[in-house]
């Protein structure tokens, strides 16, 4: 049965999934975003076509695991008659004249162990999102495989109509190499530059390993995630892919997801400091880039760019020749990147009359948090500062604090006036305050994870009681003033200046804690007003708003857990359908959440004193995956089966916060 727990093969200019017996079941070559030339993995597993792989007659077992340090991935197959054949797929990272080489191949090298293992190499790939096959040219030792838009050539040492028949043969002792990638021949010998080039993309790793900073536990675990990491940040523009694929539910009960192949600046935006505990001060030079090119672009900040750091949307197409993972869902390519279900709703949640309130509550205020949280960091590292630290950086980030305190103040005040109900009567009228554009961000809300048509989301029907002040939302909107405070006082040394921006930030967090508090719940709420207790509340500390030994952020944990079958993204009966969402997850066969969620969970535990809850929880998450330290979107709990797009670039920013934490010190040792 086809599973998301996938090894990743790539070097940060193209992706590809390989499952436990070395088949690629999904690869964009050309850039992260593009057409899959393999792509069995959203078509029902297919065995006819969007794949590549290596058949070994009377296969019987395969194990897989990366060479030590590296990106090196080696899948042993074997008969039951002792036959064996070792597989070895990488893609070449190295340094090569004064800058990293990253070509757009994909070398295969095929060695005999032990015994006649007899194979066939098959190699299917389609064009246009599964929808023709193209067509084939060869020479004497490379074949071509011709689309509409792209060709892709494979070379090979062995006879060419072994891959064009998919001959069975004896591997013998000479290693069958396969490079398949862009349409450029080789001029030189095959075999030495598939050794130059793994070499050369094992010492690369292994160099790149020895800068990590790494605690005395999760070593290896960590050093996978940060490697898969960097393979999943655009080298075209510096901001982190979501994930590589699209379309894979988030559970036995799920709709295919949208297209995650796209630069979100969410948590991605609070993990400046774990990439800067774990030594990747490059990858977060890159980010920061990214993050700086934003402010500086024409148009509005927002808080999703597409693979190569443009705000251009790509026209959602249905894929109508994928079928889906396991036939589930119909799957779509592209879509806007920045959507809101409700907008097309003119008459709003009850239909009478109801007002868009996206002008009051600006769409932007998320983004703006998330830009100063980011960009500080710039301003006190003298390695960074000289580069990306500038006075025209500052004011923009103070143009957006500013902004982001009159959305708080705007929003602050309709709620006052209309309160936690948000209805107001005109002529007659009922209107009802709808939560503002991304108040889902950070609370597993299926609007942000899936497609949905105006007015068929059962979120709409959800959030229709729920105040329409996003609580985090607001903390983001304190952090904007809070750290252009900071900036003031470092880097324009204007005492105050500063003194105003703390003032500004002190009436927002007094405004917070007043109307997002529950007492009846001893906890913080996701909206002001309400009474549920959301995932994105985890953050709190994390951003600063309160201390992790407050007892308010303790009780805000505890309440979480109480409302966890709430922030469930898929609780499944044993009838196979889906459970109310105040079932008990215990009698549930399947109980899914977000691995983002669940690692935010444990480091919350973590800081509230209950490490060794949080070391369970994450262990349990680690054992889930083959290659420990690569994440999909979404867990299984019940099962312990991934789901979701994979990897899950904001689970791996998560897996690097909490497990260092977690680890004993290396002064215990």
């Amino acid at each position: 049965m086809t599973t998301v727990d996938l090894a990743v093969v790539g070097n940060g200019m193209f992706g590809g999934l390989v499952d436990s017996k070395g088949r690629y079941v999904w690869c964009c070559m050309d850039k992260f975003d593009g057409d899959p030339v393999f792509n069995c993995l959203i078509n029902n597993n297919s065995d006819k076509t969007g794949f590549y792989d290596v058949v070994l007659e009377d296969f019987a077992t395969s194990k897989q695991a990366y060479q030590d340090n590296s990106t090196v991935l080696v899948t042993t197959l074997s008969t039951g008659k002792g036959d064996v054949v070792e597989i070895r797929d990488f893609a070449p990272r190295f340094v090569h004249y004064d800058r990293v080489f990253r070509p757009f191949q994909i070398i295969r090298i095929v060695k005999r162990v032990q015994g006649d293992p007899r194979v066939s190499i098959r190699i299917r790939p389609t064009f246009q999102y599964n929808s023709t096959d193209g067509y084939q040219t060869r020479g004497s030792q490379h074949v071509r495989f011709c689309g509409p838009t792209n060709t892709w050539r494979v070379t090979t040492n062995i006879p060419i109509r072994r891959i064009l028949e998919e001959m069975p043969f004896l591997v013998s002792d000479e290693p069958v190499i396969i490079i398949f990638g862009s349409d450029e021949s080789f001029t030189n010998s095959l075999s030495q530059v598939a050794a130059e080039f793994e070499t050369k993309t094992i010492n690369y790793w292994k160099q790149w390993c020895n800068t990590l900073f790494l605690p005395v536990e999760y070593q290896e675990v960590l050093m996978r995630a940060c490697m898969s990491l960097v393979m999943c940040q655009s080298e075209d523009c510096g901001g982190f892919l979501s994930s590589l694929t699209m379309g894979l539910p988030l559970g036995p009960l799920c709709p295919a997801s949208r297209d995650a192949r796209v630069c979100r600046l969410l948590d991605e935006c609070l993990a400046l400091p774990v990439l800067r505990d774990i030594g990747l001060l490059d990858v977060c030079r890159k980010f920061l880039t990214f993050a700086k090119e934003i402010c500086y672009a024409d148009g509005d900040v927002q808080h999703v760019y597409n693979a190569w750091g443009s705000a251009t949307d790509i026209k959602r197409q249905w894929a109508p020749y994928l079928a889906g993972y396991r036939g589930m869902g119909e799957v779509h390519s592209g879509g806007p990147l920045i959507e809101d279900p409700a907008a097309g709703d003119i008459n709003g949640v009850n239909g009478e009359g109801a007002v868009d309130l996206a002008d009051t509550w600006n769409k932007h205020a998320v983004i703006y948090g998330l830009l100063a949280i980011s960009l500080v960091h710039a301003f006190f590292d003298v390695r960074l500062n000289q580069e990306l630290c500038t006075p025209k950086l500052c004011e923009k980030l103070e143009q957006y604090a500013v902004l982001a305190c009159e959305a708080f103040t705007h929003r602050s005040q309709m709620f006052r006036t209309f309160g936690p109900g948000l209805e107001d009567q005109e002529d007659g009228a009922t209107r009802r305050l709808r939560p503002p554009l991304g108040a889902g961000f950070f609370d597993d809300d299926p609007q942000f994870l899936y497609h949905q048509e105006p007015g068929t989301s059962e979120a709409d029907a959800r959030t229709q009681d729920l105040s329409s002040v996003h609580t985090l939302t607001s903390v983001l909107c304190w952090a904007a003033a809070d750290r252009l405070q900071r900036v003031a006082a470092i880097f324009f040394k204007d005492a105050s200046r500063a003194d105003k921006w703390k003032r500004r930030a002190l009436t927002i967090h007094e405004e917070i804690c007043r109307h997002a508090w529950n007492p009846q719940r001893g906890a913080f709420t996701t909206y002001w007003g309400g009474g549920r207790v959301g995932p994105s509340l985890l953050r709190l500390a994390e951003l600063g708003f309160i201390s992790a030994e407050d007892a308010r952020f303790r009780g805000t944990v505890r309440a979480f857990e109480q409302d966890a079958a709430l922030c469930a993204v898929c609780l499944g009966g044993a009838d196979g359908e889906p459970l109310a969402e105040d079932a008990n997850m215990l009698t549930a066969q399947s109980a899914c959440f977000t691995t983002n969620t669940m690692l935010w969970y444990c480091e919350a535990l973590r800081s509230t004193g209950a490490p060794a809850e949080a070391r369970r929880l994450l262990e349990a998450m680690i054992r889930s995956s083959t290659h420990r330290g690569i994440l999909a979107e979404a867990i299984d709990f019940k099962s312990a089966e991934p789901w979701g797009n994979t990897p899950c670039t904001a689970a791996l920013l998560s897996l690097l916060r909490v497990a260092p934490r977690l680890s004993r010190s290396w002064r215990e040792v």
